[in-house]
């Protein structure tokens, strides 16, 4: 579609843009007062690309390019009708210009014709990096015709330019907006990794938009040669979703212990526990497996389910005694306890209400974050979960294949098309399942833990926090419990992720 001249809103004229697609060379941008007039693009009735969008991608850009937010704050954004322009001052001041995605290629992708092109560096980087990122690929954009060109190119010494809408690429992935977009779902209503253009093109193994910030450090490095270069550390998340506890009693899950996970030791402690009252296996292995991550020293979650039974949910009571006992011990080791919103709270706000609520029976009230069972997500979620008070969400990886769902290993606060502004809720994307790997994808053991070798690999090298989920119940087996042991060698030299600190700020 057409961009459109607008009348100013209520939240001003000045912020970021976004959009995508290569456009002809722009001339050098000339310094001068903000004007009135905003310049708004859409997709559709419900996706405006606004300002304030675009101002929200340029900030995601600038994070991932180590940008202290301080001096992120004194940029000037300006949105035009073809550009949006960033103003630097220090010292001097330089431009940075941002070409709007053309008419023809916003009429394509409200049809649902997406597409991807490829750009090279500004200049070729040294040391590993080239071979984690040998070139950029930015999707929502034209395909290339020709000889790759520099996503960034310096036109003069005070000005660089991108050669395509890197804004709204960063927007639309990082918002999940094809997921939008009608499309065929797999038997639990998700969205399926084979429908998405990260598989269908080939990169959902790299986190292309923290690679952005790799591109962007350039340009800067460019107008400011003596711009440092950034500390990059990788941060580690565990978490495991319990699913299953044990409770209520199953006669299916006691023969379970000995013909699938081989314990038949556990069989007769299940029924030992039916009538003495002591926890259940299932139960003592959220200790198990969460004392591995703390001896470690890296942060850890455990997220707990409020949900009735159903053929889906094995629908345990969280505020059972023997419940409160495990909470109270992963408390005092300082690990996190957050929600588990069961199968059927998806799309159902009322119903994720509840069971958050049963959940803060038990947990008290503190700042809860958490993932959806069986991944069941959908953008709309993180409004659900915003007006819930929740204060993040990990429920964005798909159960069939690891990698980046979003792009990034970055969490970040998710762009809410439908209210023009960024979540009070942060996003931790989800990188690895255990049931992914060895199930889904059918890896064996070796290519499960070469698999996320070269995901950490390239959280480490983006300086992003590395997230992955291990069910209680599959630390039983002792297939899953052996890749679980060899996947925290991995983590070496790497921090604990402070979420809370993240969300404050």
């Amino acid at each position: 579609m057409e961009s459109k001249t607008l009348p100013p809103d209520s939240s001003g004229s000045q912020g970021p843009a976004n959009g995508n697609a290569s456009v002809p060379t722009l001339p050098a941008p000339k310094a001068s007062s903000a004007s009135r007039t905003v310049y708004i693009q859409k997709l559709n009735a419900a996706t405006r690309i606004t300002p304030q969008a675009r101002q929200y991608a340029i900030e995601e850009l600038a994070r991932r390019a180590g940008v202290p937010e301080n001096f992120y704050r004194s940029w000037k954004i300006t949105t035009e009708q073809y550009r949006t322009t960033v103003q630097i001052a220090n010292g001097r001041t330089v431009q940075i210009t941002f070409p709007h995605a053309s008419a023809d290629i916003l009429r394509e992708l409200a049809e649902g014709k997406i597409q991807t092109s490829r750009a090279c560096w500004m200049r070729e980087p040294s040391g590993t990096t080239s071979q984690l990122i040998p070139d950029f690929i930015v999707p929502f954009s034209a395909p290339n015709n020709g000889p790759l060109k520099p996503l960034f190119i310096a036109r003069s010494a005070d000005h660089v330019e991108c050669t395509v809408d890197l804004p709204l690429s960063v927007l639309l992935t990082l918002s999940r907006w094809e997921e939008t977009l009608a499309g065929q779902r797999d038997p639990h209503g998700r969205f399926p990794a084979l429908q998405s253009i990260a598989v269908r093109d080939g990169f959902l193994h790299r986190p292309i938009v923290d690679e952005y910030g790799f591109a962007f450090l350039q340009a800067i490095a460019f107008v400011y040669p003596s711009w440092p270069e950034p500390q990059r550390t990788l941060r580690v998340k565990l978490s495991h979703d319990a699913d299953h506890i044990g409770i209520p009693f199953g006669w299916k899950q006691v023969v379970r212990h000995t013909t699938h996970y081989r314990r038949p030791s556990d069989s007769c402690r299940e029924l030992w526990q039916l009538f003495s009252g002591a926890p259940p296996a299932e139960l003592r292995a959220i200790c198990d497996i969460v004392a591995l991550g703390v001896e470690r020293k890296l942060d850890t979650a455990v997220y707990w389910m409020g949900s009735s039974p159903n053929v889906w949910d094995s629908g345990y009571d969280p505020r059972l005694p023997l419940v409160r006992q495990v909470v109270r011990w992963l408390d005092k080791h300082e690990v996190e306890n957050g929600v588990h919103p069961g199968y059927y709270t998806y799309g159902s706000p009322e119903r994720l209400r509840r069971e958050v609520s049963t959940i803060r029976e038990v947990l008290g009230d503190r700042p809860l974050g958490g993932r959806h069972h069986y991944l069941r997500w959908h953008p709309e979620m993180w409004i659900h979960w915003e007006t819930t008070g929740l204060a993040y969400d990990s429920s964005v990886g798909y159960p069939e294949r690891v990698g980046f769902r979003a792009g990034t290993c970055f969490p970040y606060r998710p762009w809410l098309f439908p209210l023009n502004r960024a979540a009070d809720l942060l996003e931790i994307p989800l990188l690895v399942m255990d049931g992914t790997l060895l199930v889904h994808m059918k890896l064996s053991e070796d290519e499960s833990v070469c698999q996320v070798q070269d995901i950490v690999n390239r959280c480490r090298a983006m300086g992003g926090v590395f997230t992955m989920v291990w069910h209680n119940n599959y630390h039983l087996d002792p297939r899953y419990r052996s890749v679980y042991n060899r996947l925290l060698d991995l983590f070496d030299s790497s921090q604990r992720f402070d979420w809370q600190r993240e969300v404050s700020r």
